[in-house]
């Protein structure tokens, strides 16, 4: 993991300094006021015990869910103060999976803190980004009123998602209103054993949200590349594989991405697993296109 600017030589360079300052608010449209700082219930109930827990223990107490090992992930609720607002690095809770992959158990495993908390931090110090720093991973409900509160989501998990009819509806709604989503196979290679995956999960997904519209390859040549630092080459997350993880997708607008799919797993990388095949300048790489993505989505 890098953690200063200026430690790389002259060529491999490629933050540009920004004067510019990103909120929050501003970037959904037609935002609907944030509800009172009441508490929100969980909704989704315990399923049977499958290779990927869909239900996340749950304390309503602190109105957060927490690992059945280590770990907590906070229910973000945003701050009814318009001013000085920050970025929050907020991830999606959504029924049918484990959307939680990562954000708790990180201590059971050595690597010290959520991904999306040593993400954040890395934003912060390499980016003119205001972002709100967490102890630990903070997460919207699809269901809640105040997702339209955040421009940028991020979703991953192993197995997929049984949205509702009314819960599409809902992702349609945050994406039309100039939301991002960017989601993650948080290991495609369980699509290879198991015949699906994270990655087709979402490929059914969106032909629900948006069923006219279909993923795209994206060139590296796009602007999702080049954000805050110049990625001329493909590295990936932790699992670049040919053929299969060695590219991004995406769900476009006229040529503006609003949903970036990533398969080689950025999450995992930030977190601190073995980085195949690059080891550590992969790493190195992955948390630089977070935050070209992060930069990406709130410029746009």
């Amino acid at each position: 993991m890098f953690t200063e600017k200026r430690s790389y030589p002259p060529k491999k360079r490629i933050l540009r300094p920004t004067t510019r300052r990103f909120s929050r608010r501003t970037f959904i449209k037609g935002t609907a006021g944030v509800a009172a700082s009441a508490l929100i219930t969980d909704r989704f109930a315990p399923s049977s015990q499958a290779a990927f827990r869909t239900y996340l223990p749950y304390d309503p107490t602190r109105d957060a869910h927490y690992g059945y090992n280590y770990g907590w992930i906070e229910h973000h609720q945003p701050s009814l103060d318009a001013t000085g607002e920050k970025f929050v690095f907020v991830r999606l809770k959504y029924p049918g999976g484990d959307w939680y992959t990562y954000a708790v158990d990180w201590y059971r495993y050595g690597f010290g803190k959520a991904p999306e908390v040593k993400f954040a931090e890395e934003l912060a110090k390499n980016t003119s980004i205001d972002v709100e720093l967490h102890q630990h991973a903070q997460y919207v409900s699809i269901d809640d009123e105040h997702i339209f509160n955040y421009p940028y989501i991020f979703m991953s998990g192993h197995v997929g998602t049984s949205m509702s009819d009314a819960q599409i509806r809902r992702l349609r709604e945050y994406l039309e209103r100039g939301g991002f989503l960017h989601a993650e196979d948080c290991d495609i290679r369980y699509s290879l054993s198991r015949g699906g995956g994270m990655r087709y999960k979402i490929h059914e997904l969106m032909k629900r949200v948006f069923p006219d519209k279909k993923f795209e390859r994206i060139d590296m040549s796009h602007p999702v590349y080049h954000t805050l630092f110049t990625h001329d080459e493909y590295l990936g997350g932790d699992k670049r594989l040919p053929g299969l993880s060695d590219f991004d997708e995406a769900i476009m607008v006229d040529d503006r991405i609003i949903v970036y799919l990533c398969p080689s797993d950025l999450g995992c990388a930030w977190e601190g697993r073995v980085c195949e095949p690059g080891g550590e300048e992969q790493r190195r790489w992955a948390f630089r296109q977070g935050m070209n993505i992060v930069a990406y989505s709130l410029s746009r």
